[in-house]
């Protein structure tokens, strides 16, 4: 399961793209408009807000419940999520307000599916598990110009070397998955 597409596919919007591994922008940039530029840089950066903040706490009980009370967005992203929705505003070049707007509704969907698929939101060691097998994947979507690891405090996000390709890349990652990954255990 690739989650980044399966959120796409879920709130129906058209295809988002891999970023190139060199330029660490979308290939196709230029036929990126309105809700396709805003899915392609929204979902990513949900996603990998959402994976950072559970590997930084691992309590994930505010996923258990059917309606989380309050802007998904900030609790996402905490303080910065007003510099999150500003800067994939200007990617996607939709208003601040419709961007938000449709965060909170890809935010939504998120949270759904993440919560869909940890079959134990007070095991740890299945939020760790689940994080490390998806976050990878998730890279490869997420524009560099976004700056999503300076707005999370989390330079990993924006490091070049997780988004390349090639047989010793994705070996390497495979590797990271597994020592990042309790599943095995």
């Amino acid at each position: 399961m690739n989650i980044a597409e399966t959120i796409q596919k879920n709130l129906g919007y058209g295809s988002i793209q891999r970023v190139n591994p060199n330029s660490q922008e979308v290939p196709e940039k230029e036929t990126l408009h309105g809700n396709a530029a805003l899915a392609q840089a929204a979902i990513p950066s949900i996603l990998l807000g959402l994976f950072n903040r559970l590997e930084k706490e691992p309590d994930a009980s505010w996923l258990a419940g059917d309606q989380p009370t309050g802007s998904l967005l900030e609790k996402i992203f905490g303080k910065a999520y007003k510099d999150v929705v500003d800067h994939v505003s200007n990617y996607s070049r939709v208003p601040d307000k419709n961007a938000e707007q449709e965060m909170e509704h890809i935010a939504s969907e998120s949270v759904r599916v993440v919560r869909d698929n940890i079959s134990d939101l007070g095991n740890e060691d299945k939020i760790t598990a689940f994080v490390a097998k998806h976050k990878q994947d998730v890279l490869h979507y997420l524009p560099a110009s976004l700056q999503m690891g300076v707005l999370l405090g989390n330079n990993n996000l924006d490091d070049r070397t997780n988004k390349m390709e090639g047989p010793v890349s994705s070996f390497m990652n495979r590797m990271e998955k597994q020592f990042n990954s309790s599943e095995n255990n």
